[in-house]
């Protein structure tokens, strides 16, 4: 079951990040726009940096579930 839920969760959560790197509803600028009431956050996290970010989690967390499907067989 643990198999499963790797599965789903790496799935689920690489969906979920290319989602935002591709800017869907402009999901990245809301992103930007909540974090920039940070102190120090506004210049490093545009929403370039944050569709970068989320396209490369995205990537990893793909070629994992890729990895695990490949070895369960």
């Amino acid at each position: 079951m643990t198999a499963w839920a790797d599965f789903g969760w790496g799935l689920v959560f690489g969906a979920a990040m290319l989602v935002v790197a591709f800017n869907y509803r402009d999901v990245a600028w809301r992103i930007h726009g909540f974090m920039s009431n940070t102190v120090g956050a506004n210049r490093l996290l545009t929403p370039t940096m944050v569709r970068f970010v989320c396209g490369v989690l995205a990537t990893a967390s793909l070629v994992s579930v890729a990895f695990g499907l490949a070895r369960s067989e």
